[in-house]
């Protein structure tokens, strides 16, 4: 269980070079209002990286929020850059593959096909575990349905107060606040 955390601590580190990421028992809502909800950590942005950290959080029991200033999870990988140039794909593990699995699990049901059969797609592969190009809307319903299955609180269109929207205590984030009053 250690190395999971330690794994979890990694990412998020990486993550707040990518996106703000906020964590550690930080209140969703403003400081003065009476019904704010504490997470072990809020990732503000719904992006393919938010997810996977809302989705790993989860899965090392610890409580997490995803907050987006965007209606739609999943950032470029479901805004339509669908096309992986990872060059050797045996490099790609954890969530990266398992994303690029259920992607493929889609595509394994002839009925996600609306315009060409799979056998004319030369990129679609039967016995290749995963799949590397996609349609945004299914990398979007593949986000979807990891943060339901994780249960994942999600508040979309919430844009962050970048005047005044962010408490610190003793160096660390201890509550945010968005421009609309909605938690």
């Amino acid at each position: 269980m250690n190395d999971l955390r330690l794994h979890l601590i990694a990412l998020v580190c990486l993550l707040a070079v990518v996106l703000p990421v906020i964590s550690s028992n930080t209140s969703l809502a403003a400081p003065e209002s009476a019904d704010s909800t504490e997470y072990d950590i809020v990732i503000y942005g719904g992006t393919s990286a938010g997810v996977a950290t809302a989705v790993q959080a989860q899965r090392l029991g610890l409580s997490a929020v995803l907050v987006s200033p965007d209606r739609h999870l999943g950032g470029l990988t479901s805004g339509g850059l669908g096309w992986t140039d990872s060059g050797n794909k045996a490099v790609i593990g954890g969530l990266s593959r398992e994303f690029y699995q259920r992607v493929k699990k889609h595509y394994d049901d002839r009925q996600t096909w609306a315009y060409e059969a799979p056998d004319d797609y030369s990129r679609y592969r039967p016995a290749d575990d995963a799949q590397w190009t996609f349609e945004p809307h299914i990398a979007e319903q593949v986000f979807e349905e990891w943060i339901a299955e994780k249960n994942v609180p999600v508040f979309r269109d919430r844009w962050l107060d970048r005047k005044d929207g962010v408490t610190r205590k003793d160096g660390r984030i201890t509550c945010i606040r968005k421009l609309s009053s909605k938690t």
